[in-house]
């Protein structure tokens, strides 16, 4: 096996980007691949095309996972990089994309050196994002058996239609899925490219970085019921306006969240019915996402603010309701995966820093049954889940690059 690898390919890396950039342009502006719509699928056959392309064995599971397989020179457990091709909507067209531009350049990189002793695979996860579902990466946590057929029966989106009415629509078995875990030790390590969505590798002027945690989140909808009254008729006195009991806990989250280091709340979806300009809002329903790196904190602030809701539904005379969407408490990631990610990239002199994720990522579930690391590159401005996302495929070849060493490294040693 070679002692160098080849240099990463920035063009090829542009190239995907822009083929997967042609589906689900958003009129509006942005990219909508929904997951679990036509979109994403088509988007999955592009991988496939690029897969087979490079020599590659390529399959789908039950719930829509792709991979492309190199095979390796002795038997047992498989290295994985990937990422998804699902975005939110009129998302920006780096989210998960990169990652599994990298996961192919990876795939390239090896096969021009001679593969690796290991199977390799480069892997696209289906439902990613948790906007239309409301629970986020959805094909890592079949594959890792967090979650079962029963639990996509209940996920649904706003139509009322189930994750498995939806996969079914597309093609996909997904009452199958059990035959998309993965079995026990199959998987030495998992990497992952992403691009950062925030602000710190640019502020520090660095082209990588390596991820050591990544948040939680605890998720919930709630709706606060009051009196559809006439805007006219009806005195400020007497109301019982949903709506501005609903934007009292907006604030409060927002206040409430400021007041921790590495805490965030947010409000990111608000329905007001009937929608009126001459009625007072009879309903306010709303979404709320809490994050932290520290378990025990997101919980108590999930908690402080649900109470709130309850004292702020009280006091204005309005009835209150919350579901539980989603919990995920942070998750470490392993500490010999990041070190060698980290030594791959000092002897390369790519700048880096260690550094959490303040989003959630299929790494984050599939480091609960394989050693997982995870690698950032800079987004502009710190922009992310809009159409001005933008990242460097310089800066994501030169991730390709590290990851692709810290492969290496990883298949060197000894395992099952």
């Amino acid at each position: 096996m070679p002692e160098t690898l080849p240099k990463a390919d920035p063009r090829r890396i542009a190239r995907f980007l822009r083929e997967v950039g042609e589906i689900g342009a958003d009129p509006r502006g942005g990219w909508s691949r929904l997951a679990f719509g036509p979109e994403e699928r088509e988007a999955h056959a592009v991988f496939e095309r690029w897969v087979t392309d490079l020599g590659l064995t390529s399959s789908t599971d039950a719930i829509g996972n792709t991979l492309g397989e190199l095979a390796g020179n002795t038997p047992g457990s498989a290295l994985l990089v990937g990422s998804h091709l699902d975005t939110v909507p009129r998302g920006g067209g780096f989210d998960g994309v990169a990652g599994v531009a990298a996961a192919l350049e990876v795939a390239r990189l090896l096969i021009e050196s001679g593969g690796l002793n290991r199977t390799y695979r480069a892997v696209v996860f289906s439902g990613e994002e948790g906007a239309r579902f409301g629970a986020p990466c959805i094909g890592s946590r079949i594959a890792t058996g967090a979650f079962t057929t029963d639990t996509l029966s209940t996920l649904t989106d706003r139509e009322g239609c189930s994750v498995l009415e939806r996969a079914a629509e597309v093609g996909l078995r997904p009452t199958n899925a059990a035959e998309a875990v993965w079995s026990q030790g199959s998987v030495s390590a998992f990497l992952e490219l992403h691009i950062e969505q925030g602000r710190v590798l640019e502020a520090r002027g660095r082209t990588l970085g390596v991820v050591d945690a990544i948040a939680g989140s605890t998720r919930v909808e709630l709706a606060f019921s009051g009196n559809a009254d006439h805007s006219g008729a009806t005195p400020m006195l007497l109301r019982h306006d949903a709506l501005v009991g609903a934007s009292e806990l907006v604030v409060e989250a927002e206040r409430r969240a400021s007041s921790h280091r590495t805490a965030v709340a947010t409000v990111g979806d608000l329905e007001v019915v009937p929608g009126s300009f001459t009625t007072v809002p009879g309903e306010a329903r709303l979404s709320l996402d809490v994050r932290d790196v520290d378990s025990e904190r997101q919980r108590e602030l999930a908690e402080e603010l649900l109470d709130g809701a309850g004292r702020i539904a009280a006091r204005r005379g309005l009835e209150l309701s919350a579901v539980l969407v989603s919990d995920q408490s942070p998750v470490v990631l392993h500490k010999p995966v990041r070190e060698q990610l980290a030594r791959a990239a000092h002897e390369r002199d790519v700048p880096f820093c260690v550094l959490p994720s303040g989003a959630t990522h299929d790494t984050a579930h599939v480091a609960k049954a394989a050693p997982a690391g995870m690698v950032f590159v800079p987004s502009r401005q710190g922009v992310s889940h809009a159409p001005d996302e933008w990242s460097s495929v310089e800066d994501i070849a030169r991730g390709v690059e590290v990851m692709a060493a810290a492969l290496r490294a990883l298949d060197e040693q000894e395992g099952p």
